[in-house]
């Protein structure tokens, strides 16, 4: 597994990296202190997932993130920063950031979320969570939720049998998770654009949703697992770049 840490503290990276070897031992790390050298390291290098603070000397605030997924479209950015506001981290699932953990969580909570995230989960802040719902208007868990996905204790990876889906509608939601649109989904599952809209629309009924944020946020909630990221190659992710830049959902 290969990680990207874009801070611009030296000591925070040191201590992300030990928590990262702690639960990958294998794992090999990569640095970044700017957003132009993580930029870099990310269109030259084959990643599983980068953790990107948005307080960087040369990029800050939300605007790091678009910049980062603007360059590598299908590489999952997990936001690590000091700024717990609402309105941030909403924003950041906005932007197609597969989760976000503020930087005052003990380590016991950080490592948590470490794991979750690397299990191809999406990790938000349980306090936040309640209020992203109901800015959202969806206070109230989903029908299908309750009766298909209570997964919220469990530590195992989910499969698209537990979750009621298809395998295709399970790696679209894979892939939504990790922050792609719906035309580069279909052009890394090699499927035509108004196919993997239908199953974004059979996803948002499944689930009794209307939007993508929706989805992510549910996910976090319910603590749904679906599997490590691939190894992402900045070579194919060119074209990917091109189709993100038109994106519609």
């Amino acid at each position: 597994m290969r990680i990207l840490i874009v801070d611009d503290h030296e000591l925070f990276r040191a201590g992300l990296a030990l928590l990262l070897r702690e639960s990958f031992p294998n794992v090999e790390l990569l640095h970044a202190s700017t957003l132009s050298q993580g930029v870099k390291h990310a269109l030259g290098e084959l990643l599983n997932i980068v953790f990107l603070d948005l307080d960087l000397p040369d990029g800050h605030g939300c605007g790091a993130l678009a910049k980062l997924k603007e360059s590598r479209p299908s590489l999952p950015v997990i936001v690590i920063s000091a700024d717990e506001s609402l309105q941030t981290i909403s924003r950041c699932i906005e932007l197609r950031a597969m989760g976000y953990v503020p930087k005052s969580s003990p380590p016991g909570a950080l490592h948590a979320a470490i794991s979750a995230v690397l299990a191809g989960g999406v990790f938000l802040p349980a306090n936040s969570i309640a209020s992203i719902r109901r800015d959202m208007g969806t206070d109230e868990a989903p029908v299908s939720e309750r009766r298909d996905t209570q997964l919220s204790g469990n530590s195992a990876m989910s499969n698209a049998s537990e979750l009621g889906l298809t395998p295709r509608e399970f790696e679209t939601l894979a892939w939504l998770v990790r922050g792609l649109p719906s035309k580069a989904i279909a052009l890394r599952m090699g499927l035509e654009d108004i196919t993997v809209r239908k199953y974004l629309s059979h996803l948002l009924a499944h689930f009794n949703l209307r939007r993508r944020t929706e989805l992510i946020v549910m996910l976090a909630d319910k603590g749904i697992k679906l599997g490590v990221p691939p190894v992402t190659d900045p070579e194919s992710d060119r074209s990917l770049s091109a189709v993100a830049q038109q994106r519609t959902d």
